[in-house]
C-alpha cells in the first residue's frame, strides 16, 4: 500500500513539474501527451514491483511501458491491432523523432504543436515520471529524486521564452506542491517505521544521514540548474547570471524585426534556430512573398529608400493604383490574414509586410502607404501581436505576352534607371551574359540574368560580405561568386538597369512553410532580398536570382513565369504540398494545428538558408560531450600518475632536510604508501590496523606472488618497519624500482579487467574525491552550537553514551581480511566494542 501512494506521488509530482513547461509549447496538447506518458510509466513501475525484482529489471520495465504507450499514441495505425509495436510501427516512431529533433533545430519556442516536437515532450516528461519513480519508490529515496524534477522544471529557463508573473507563479507553486507531496508521503511511510508509544532516548532515530543527504541532493540540484546551460552548446547564460535568455531567444527591444537593407535581414540569416515572425492563411495555395520596404534609389553607397519624394497617402482600406499595371487579365485576387508574433519589435518606418500589389489593407490604428512603391506603413498601435487582412494580385502573366510588353512610360525610366557611373563598368558584363543566352527582348534577358546569377557557377553561403558599392558587387561577379540574397538581388538589379530595364530591390520575407490546416508560419530564416523589374501592363514583377533548395535559400521559388523547360528549377516545390482547409492563426504569429497527426509537410533541413559548411548546434553538442567524456576518462589515471611522481619527488628532498637518515626514511614511507594503494587499485586491498610484515604476508599469499615478487614486497615491509620503529632506518636506495616491480607482479596476479580498472579508474584516486565532494555538502552541517563555541560541549549524545563511546568513538564491526574496502576498519578480535584505530582511507599517507 505504502508503494502505491507513493507511485501516485511521484507521479503526481512529474506532472504538476510539467507545467513549467507550458510557455515552450503552444496549445495543451503535449500537456495530455505527457500526462499519458507518466501514467504509463507509473502502471509500469507498479506492476514491476508486484515482486522483488532487481533494479535493472524494473528500469527495463519502465522503459518498455513508455515505449508501448508512445507507439500506441504516435504510431498505433502502423502496429499490430492498434497496440503490439511492430517493425514498421518503431520505424516510423524513430523517424518522427528525427523529426522532432530537426524541428527544434528551427524553431525557438514556443514552438506550435507539430507532431514531432509533441513526440519529444511526451517523451522527455515519460522520462523524469521514469527517473521519479525509480528512485523515489524502487530506491525510496525521494529527496534525490528531486534532481530529475528540477531538471524538467527549471527547463523554461534555458530557452527564450516570457512568461507572465502568474504563469510564474501558478509553475512555480504547482510544483513545489508536487515535491512537497512526494516527500511527505515517503515522511510518512518512514515515521510509520519509527513509531512507539512512548519513545524514550533510546529509541529516537538518528536523522543526521537523512539531513546530510539532503543537503547534498540541493546543493548539486541547484549547481546542476544553473551551470548546466553554461557547458551545453546551444544554451546561453540563465537570467540568473545576469546573461541573455536562451535558445534561439525572444531579443530584448529592437533585437526581432523585419529584415532591414543588409543589417537585419543578414542578422536574421545567420540565426542558428527560426524565430516565428508571422503567420497567416491565404487563399492562393502557391502565395506570393511578402513585402515590407522597397529600395528604388541606387547610389554609390548601395541600394536606399525613395527614389522619389516619399508620398504618404491614407490606406482606408484601399491603396493607390499599383504603377504600370494596366493589363489585369492576368491577374488574380488574393485574401490573406496575417498575425504578427509578440515578439516582434516595433519597426523604425511601422511598415508592415503585404503581398505585393496589395490592394486593400484592413486594421487597426492608422494605415498610409507611399504612391509609388506600395510599402503600407502602420502607425498608432503596436506591431506585436497585430493581426489584419490583405487582399492583393497575384500577376503571373505568360513569358509570350511579357516577351511584347511595351517599352516603359517617362515616368519610370526618369527615376528607375539611373546609374552611377561607378557601376557602368559592369555593362559589357550584362551584356555578354544576355547575349550568350540568347535573350532578344528585354524579358528574355532579365530571365538570363536570374538564370546566370541562379547557376552552378555562383555558389550560396551566409559567409560573405554585404555588396553595398560597385567595387564590391564587382568582386561578387567576378571573383568571389560567393554570397546569398543581398548579393544576388543587388547584382540583378543593377545589371538590369544597365541594360535598360527599370529594378529595385525588396526586402520582406518568402512566402514561409505550409503546415496541416493551410496555414503558413514565416520565420526568421524566412528573410529575403529579392529584385523586381518594370514590364509596362504589369508593373514591377518579382524574380529570384538566389540559389533556391537546400543549397540555398530553403523557402526561396522562381516565379512560374521565369522557368523555361530546361531551367534546374522548373518545378515549383509549394506545388508539391498538399492542400488543406485553412484555419485561422493563433495569437502571437502562431496557430493551432488540429489533430494528433498534425505534421510539417515539408522536407526537414530546407531551415532557409544553407549554413555554409558549419556545424550545428547538436553536431558541436556531441563534439564537446564527447570531449568531456574523453577529459573525464582520461583524468583519474593522470591523477594516479601525477601522485606517484608527487609523492617519489617529495620523499627524494628528504635527504636534504633531516639528513641521510630521514631521506630514507621518507624513501621507505614513499614505497610503502604506493603499494597500499596499488593494492587499493587492482583490488586486493589493505587493512589499516595490519603491520607492514602481516600486510606482506597476506598480499603475497592471497595474490600468489612469485618469489622474485615476494622478495621485493619483504624488503619494502621491512624498510617500512624500519622507517617506523628503529632507531636507524635501512638504505633507500632501490625501493622506488621495487616499487615499480610489486606493482607490475600484482598487475599480473590480477585478471585482465581489473588490471584495466586499476590502471583507467584507479581506486586510491576515485574514492577520496568521491568522498571529498560529498563532504563538500555537509560544510553547513557543521555550522551548529558546537562549532561556533569556544569549547566542545560537555555530554554525549544519548546514543554514544549507550554505547560508551566519547563524541568522536566509532563503532567498528568485523571484516574479511582478503578483500577489504580502502575506507573500512576493522578489529583483531571481532569485538565491536573494543577500541581500535580510526579508518584510514585509502591513498592517505601515514
Amino acid at each position: 500500500m505504502a508503494s502505491n501512494r507513493r507511485t501516485l506521488a511521484a507521479a503526481a509530482a512529474t506532472v504538476l513539474a510539467s507545467i513549467s513547461l507550458y510557455p515552450i509549447f503552444i496549445g495543451a496538447l503535449w500537456f495530455w501527451a505527457g500526462a499519458g506518458a507518466v501514467a504509463a510509466v507509473a502502471v509500469a513501475g507498479t506492476l514491476t514491483r508486484r515482486r522483488r525484482l532487481p533494479v535493472a529489471v524494473c528500469l527495463a520495465g519502465g522503459v518498455l511501458g513508455l515505449l508501448l504507450y508512445l507507439n500506441v499514441i504516435f504510431a498505433g495505425a502502423r502496429s499490430w491491432g492498434h497496440l503490439i509495436p511492430t517493425f514498421s510501427s518503431l520505424h516510423a516512431l524513430w523517424q518522427l523523432a528525427g523529426q522532432g529533433f530537426d524541428q527544434a533545430g528551427q524553431y525557438a519556442p514556443p514552438v506550435p504543436q507539430l507532431h514531432g516536437m509533441v513526440l519529444l515532450g511526451a517523451a522527455g516528461i515519460g522520462i523524469t515520471a521514469l527517473l521519479v519513480d525509480l528512485v523515489a519508490v524502487r530506491l525510496e529515496s525521494a529527496a534525490l529524486a528531486g534532481l530529475p524534477l528540477l531538471l524538467l522544471f527549471a527547463e523554461p529557463f534555458t530557452v527564450s521564452v516570457s512568461r507572465s508573473a502568474i504563469g510564474i507563479t501558478v509553475a512555480f507553486c504547482a510544483g513545489v506542491a508536487g515535491y512537497l507531496a512526494l516527500l511527505s508521503s515517503e515522511g510518512r511511510d518512514r515515521i510509520r517505521e519509527w513509531e512507539r508509544p512512548n519513545p524514550g532516548p533510546d529509541e529516537i532515530p538518528d536523522t543526521r544521514a537523512l539531513a546530510a543527504a539532503g543537503r547534498r541532493v540541493g546543493i548539486a540540484s541547484v549547481a546542476v540548474a544553473l551551470c548546466l546551460p553554461l557547458f551545453i552548446p546551444g544554451l546561453h547564460a540563465t537570467r540568473l547570471f545576469g546573461g541573455r535568455p536562451g535558445i534561439g531567444g525572444t531579443p530584448g527591444p529592437g533585437g526581432l524585426g523585419f529584415p532591414d537593407p543588409n543589417t537585419q535581414l543578414s542578422k536574421e540569416l545567420h540565426e542558428s534556430k527560426k524565430t516565428t515572425v508571422l503567420a497567416y492563411t491565404s487563399s492562393d495555395k502557391t502565395p506570393q512573398y511578402l513585402q515590407v520596404y522597397v529600395l528604388d534609389n541606387l547610389t554609390s553607397s548601395g541600394w536606399k529608400l525613395f527614389s522619389q519624394p516619399e508620398s504618404l497617402v491614407p490606406a482606408s482600406p484601399l491603396l493607390p493604383e499599383p504603377p504600370g499595371q494596366t493589363d489585369s487579365s492576368w491577374a488574380t485576387s488574393v485574401t490573406t490574414s496575417i498575425t504578427i508574433s509578440t515578439a516582434v519589435s516595433q519597426d523604425a518606418l511601422f511598415a508592415l509586410p503585404v503581398p505585393y500589389p496589395a490592394r486593400t489593407v484592413t486594421a487597426a490604428g492608422t494605415l498610409r502607404a507611399d504612391r509609388f512603391s506600395l510599402m503600407v506603413l502602420e502607425s498608432g498601435v503596436p506591431l506585436a501581436g497585430l493581426r489584419y487582412t490583405v487582399t492583393s494580385l497575384d500577376q503571373s502573366p505568360p513569358a509570350q505576352v511579357l516577351n511584347h510588353a511595351a517599352p516603359p512610360p517617362k515616368d519610370i525610366t526618369d527615376h528607375y534607371l539611373d546609374v552611377p557611373s561607378s557601376y557602368r563598368q559592369l555593362a559589357s558584363v550584362a551584356r555578354a551574359e544576355v547575349a550568350a543566352a540568347g535573350a532578344k527582348t528585354p524579358f528574355q534577358e532579365a530571365v538570363a540574368l536570374q538564370d546566370w546569377l541562379s547557376s552552378r557557377e555562383f555558389k550560396y553561403t551566409l559567409n560573405a560580405p554585404s555588396v553595398t558599392d560597385a567595387a564590391g558587387l564587382t568582386s561578387f561577379l567576378e571573383n568571389t561568386k560567393r554570397g546569398y540574397c543581398q548579393q544576388f538581388s543587388f547584382a540583378m538589379a543593377v545589371l538590369a538597369r544597365l541594360l535598360g530595364i527599370p529594378s529595385r530591390v525588396a526586402y520582406g520575407f518568402t512566402a514561409g512553410t505550409l503546415t496541416t490546416g493551410g496555414a503558413w508560419l514565416v520565420s526568421t530564416h524566412d528573410a529575403h532580398a529579392w529584385p523586381e523589374l518594370y514590364f509596362q501592363g504589369f508593373g514591377w514583377l518579382r524574380f529570384e536570382p538566389t540559389p533556391q533548395g537546400a543549397a540555398g535559400q530553403g523557402t526561396a521559388t522562381a516565379p512560374a513565369y521565369t522557368l523555361r523547360p530546361s531551367n534546374a528549377f522548373a518545378q515549383n516545390p509549394l506545388q508539391t504540398l498538399p492542400s488543406a482547409a485553412p484555419s485561422t492563426p493563433a495569437n502571437g504569429g502562431t496557430f493551432h494545428l488540429s489533430g494528433p497527426d498534425a505534421r510539417l509537410n515539408l522536407p526537414f533541413g530546407a531551415t532557409g538558408g544553407n549554413r555554409g559548411g558549419t556545424l550545428s548546434p547538436w553536431e558541436i553538442f556531441g563534439l564537446a560531450l564527447l570531449g568531456v567524456l574523453v577529459l573525464a576518462a582520461a583524468t583519474p589515471a593522470c591523477a594516479r600518475l601525477a601522485i606517484r611522481r608527487r609523492r617519489w619527488r617529495s620523499a627524494g628532498r628528504g635527504g636534504g632536510l633531516g639528513g641521510r637518515q630521514r631521506g630514507d626514511a621518507a624513501l621507505a614511507h614513499a614505497a610503502w604508501c604506493e603499494l597500499r594503494d596499488d593494492l587499493v587499485d587492482y583490488g586486493a586491498g589493505y587493512l589499516p590496523s595490519e603491520s607492514p610484515r602481516a600486510l606482506a604476508a597476506r598480499a603475497g599469499t592471497s595474490l600468489d606472488l612469485a618469489e622474485p615478487a615476494l622478495a621485493v614486497l619483504g624488503r619494502i615491509a621491512l624498510a617500512e618497519e624500519r622507517a617506523r620503529y628503529a632507531a636507524q632506518p635501512v638504505s633507500g636506495a632501490g625501493l622506488r624500482q621495487d616499487s615499480a616491480t610489486i606493482r607490475r607482479a600484482i598487475a599480473a596476479a590480477v585478471p585482465r579487467r581489473t588490471r584495466w580498472r586499476a590502471r583507467l579508474m584507479p581506486s586510491s584516486v576515485l574514492t577520496p574525491a568521491l568522498a571529498a565532494i560529498s563532504q563538500v555538502a555537509d560544510i553547513f552541517g557543521r555550522l551548529n552550537p558546537e562549532w561556533f563555541g569556544r569549547a566542545p560541549l560537555d555530554g554525549a549524545r544519548p546514543d554514544q553514551a549507550r554505547h560508551g563511546l566519547g563524541r568522536r568513538g566509532t563503532r567498528l564491526g568485523g571484516i574479511r581480511a582478503d578483500r577489504v574496502s580502502p575506507t573500512s576498519a576493522s578489529t583483531a578480535n571481532g569485538n565491536p566494542d573494543s577500541k581500535q584505530e580510526l579508518p584510514v582511507a585509502a591513498g592517505s599517507r601515514q
